[in-house]
């Protein structure tokens, strides 16, 4: 049977109350979230509702279900992937049960969770007019056409998986029907979620591989992607037929749907992965190894590595499964590849990594270079495979590796302990808050590359910094035109990663108050009857309105004087040992801020160029440090270790100065080292646009002005730099340097609140977060 009433069946998330089945085409339904579960018993269907009259509803449906229902059943290659059959032993039973108090107070609160729902279903009922109003504007649709025209919304993510904890976001996929463009995606209804009065910070990100819309409903993250087929109703099914034709980017957002069935579909214990799952994401979040944008496994790279253990172990519990997770992968992944001459190999949930479609080239390493250089490959289980992990760079594995590492080796020791002396060395949990420690990071190493990125319109500063952020890993790692002149390049360099933004909390503050008076407008907006006619403010990414769509009135938020700025640092080590060679910044800068340029969100006059400076712990603001819980007086007794020798780097005749902090390692300081230490934007401090010259690093004109005896080197520095600057510059010798001197400080915690609610969602045999709700 297709649908099952008993009990014990899968959970899943069903219409509920089911509609009279004489009216179901021509009224939209009205979805619920409802999961069934064991603990929860559903409320037994009509018995007007059965299999047959859903297949006289839609018999198209019927045979989606029917197919993948079979696709499912066909698991016999499952059994190779089983390493082992055996249960846990030892520790991993001990341990399990403060896994299982951790994951307890992980649970959202009640309160919190229904805020969650309440918002999905808001977003519904706007995505549902607007569909059915761009179909009578735009096409001329008769309403009672429109109104047959459904989309529907699909979770994905740890939402999907039942694994969110309090504060996290909510990935969503906007599947639309036929004529529903990606420009009326972001021309149209973005303007519309933004005339809501429980909407704030909603900002468009077009440049990134799955375009999407984020947005803050009261008070929950939202990402909302979008995908469009070539259906006028979008069903419950996404098979592989309803993929052919389509771009790439419906193709991603639409395979991230089936990508999220079928890991849950593709793992032997459900409830063991969730746990696992949920323990293994707090742990990549803890050691700062969880970032997309910065080239680390996304959620769904971590949920494939945690399916792919549970698919070779499928009897253990969940302190098994974890325990096996790093003894996997520090042995699996290897951090220097191409050296080693052994590439690292693919790890996939499916029967094969290689699949015939014609949905476009999958991964395929026999015939596509990248593929084959891949350093960190994770294949999404849903065809066309492809590696979730792309982005993983040099940098980023390394940092993986030592990660996977320090996991194996603490369990490998700790874990024969008793859980009473696990739980007085280490803390409540015992072994498990051993793990979850936060990676040590400021006051780690003697310097710091800093990077600012400034705007001067609120409304527009949170599109800058992400637009920014989702090329940042082109600074280290460089691209096609970077021809070997990259930071990784340099085998005495090693930097260390920290994807956390810090921002000043009285920028923080101020953008809060401007945001509650955007939303105040656009609430009275709302009242008088003028949403879907026109918007308030200016759309943080507009673009070209199309026919019956809302004009995007550019009218920034200015600022005035003040600049918002978002703060990353990346943690720098050179061991002079491996080479003597000097480290050029200039290249990684300058393609950086080519790429920089090339966004749609960066604007002369209203956004800045990064500014770029290498420091020490010294020009680290205090508010940073209290934010990472960096201790002072640590910092005090270093300083007084090891005096460190200061050359400021300035740019006479500019408004501001930046200034870098160089000290002595290994017999050598890092100013003898590195040939450039920091770079420019595109105006000056007051906002003034540049000029239309492509300035770089060089550009600047930088002098090194020590002051002491130690000018050998830095004289040299100075002499190669301007030499540059004034070939790259010509006659135009005048740049202006904006580097503010006040830094910016974090971001506020999440407050991932405990709780001590039962663990029944945990014990799910398979919780439908995401069946779909369709409008």
């Amino acid at each position: 049977m297709l649908l099952s009433c008993h009990p014990s069946s899968s959970p899943v998330c069903v219409q509920y109350p089911p509609p009279h089945p004489a009216t179901h085409i021509r009224s939209p339904p009205t979805w619920s979230w409802f999961p069934y579960s064991r603990a929860l018993p559903p409320r037994p269907f009509p018995p007007t509702l059965g299999f047959s009259l859903i297949l006289a509803r839609d018999a198209s449906l019927s045979r989606a279900r029917m197919a993948s229902a079979a696709a499912a059943t066909d698991k016999d290659f499952l059994a190779k992937k089983v390493v082992s059959a055996d249960g846990p032993k030892g520790g991993e039973v001990v341990h399990d049960v403060s896994l299982g108090e951790w994951c307890i107070t992980r649970i959202e609160p009640e309160e919190e969770s229904n805020r969650r729902r309440s918002v999905l279903e808001r977003i519904v009922n706007v995505v549902r007019v607007w569909i059915r109003h761009t179909m009578i504007a735009e096409f001329r649709m008769p309403e009672a056409a429109a109104a047959q025209v459904e989309g529907r919304i699909f979770a994905t993510g740890s939402y999907r998986y039942n694994v969110h904890t309090s504060g996290s976001d909510i990935d969503m996929v906007l599947i639309a029907p036929s004529r529903i463009t990606r420009e009326h995606f972001f021309n149209t209804l973005a303007p519309r979620l933004k005339g809501e009065p429980w909407v704030t910070d909603l900002h468009c990100i077009r440049e990134s591989r799955v375009p999407i819309i984020a947005m803050v409903c009261d008070g929950i993250d939202i990402d909302l992607s979008f995908g469009s087929i070539r259906q006028d109703r979008v069903p419950e099914v996404i098979t592989d037929d309803l993929l052919q034709g389509l771009d790439e980017q419906s193709v991603l957002s639409c395979n991230a749907v089936r990508v999220a069935h079928n890991i849950m579909d593709l793992v032997p214990n459900k409830a063991v992965f969730r746990q696992a799952l949920r323990f293994v994401k707090a742990w990549g979040k803890a050691r700062s190894i969880y970032s997309n944008t910065f080239g680390f496994p996304s959620g769904i790279g971590w949920a494939i590595l945690t399916a792919f253990v549970c698919q070779c172990y499928p009897n253990q519990n969940a302190a098994g499964m974890i325990t096996r997770f790093f003894r996997t992968y520090h042995t699996w992944f290897k951090p220097n590849p191409h050296e080693t001459g052994t590439e690292n190999r693919a790890i996939y949930l499916t029967e094969s990594m290689r699949a015939r479609t014609h949905l476009g080239r999958g991964w395929d390493p026999r015939e596509s270079k990248s593929d084959a250089m891949a350093l960190f490959p994770v294949l999404t289980p849903a065809v066309p495979y492809g590696n979730t992990c792309y982005n993983v760079t040099l940098t980023n594995l390394r940092q993986l590796c030592d990660e996977f590492q320090r996991g194996h080796d603490l369990l490998s020791k700790d874990l024969g302990m008793s859980a009473a002396e696990a739980e007085a060395k280490f803390g409540p949990f015992g072994v498990w808050s051993r793990v979850l420690e936060p990676a040590p990071f400021f006051g780690k190493f003697r310097h710091y590359l800093h990077i600012k990125v400034s705007c001067s319109d609120a409304e527009h500063y949170q599109a800058y910094a992400d637009g920014v952020e989702s090329r940042i890993r082109i600074l280290w790692a460089g691209n096609a035109s970077s021809r070997g002149h990259t930071l990784e390049d340099y085998r005495q360099l090693r930097l260390h990663l920290n994807p956390r933004r810090f921002e000043d909390p009285e920028e923080v503050q101020l953008r809060t108050r401007l945001a509650s008076k955007a939303s105040g407008a656009a609430a009275a907006n709302h009242t008088r009857g003028s949403v879907g006619s026109r918007t308030t403010g200016q759309l943080s990414d507009s673009g070209s309105t199309l026919r019956g769509s809302p004009p995007m009135k550019d009218s920034p938020v200015s600022l005035g004087q003040t600049w918002l700025t978002a703060n990353y640092f990346i943690g720098m080590t050179v061991d002079t040992k491996v080479s003597s060679a000097k480290i050029d910044l200039a290249p990684a800068i300058r393609t950086f801020h080519a790429v920089v340029r090339e966004l749609r969100q960066y604007r002369e006059g209203v956004t800045r160029l990064p500014v770029i400076t290498v420091v020490d712990m010294t020009r680290i603001p205090s508010f940073v440090k209290e934010a990472a819980g960096y201790v002072e007086e640590t910092e005090v007794a270093q300083e007084a270790q090891a005096p460190s020798e200061v050359e400021e780097v300035r740019n006479s005749g500019n408004n501001t100065a930046a200034s870098a902090r160089t000290a002595k390692r290994d017999g050598t300081s890092l100013a003898a080292t590195l040939s450039s230490t920091t770079t420019t934007t595109a105006g000056d401090f007051t906002g003034t646009p540049a000029s239309v010259t492509d300035r770089s690093v060089s550009e600047a004109g930088h002098s090194l002005h020590d002051g002491s005896a130690e000018s050998g080197a830095a004289s040299t520095i100075d002499g190669h730099v301007c030499k540059r600057a004034r070939e790259q510059s010509g006659t135009d010798g005048r740049a202006t340097v904006a580097a503010k001197a006040e830094e910016s400080i974090t971001a506020v915690d999440s407050g991932n609140g405990a709780t001590n609610r039962t663990l029944v969602a945990e014990n799910d045999d398979d919780l439908e977060q995401a069946l779909g709700l369709d409008f």
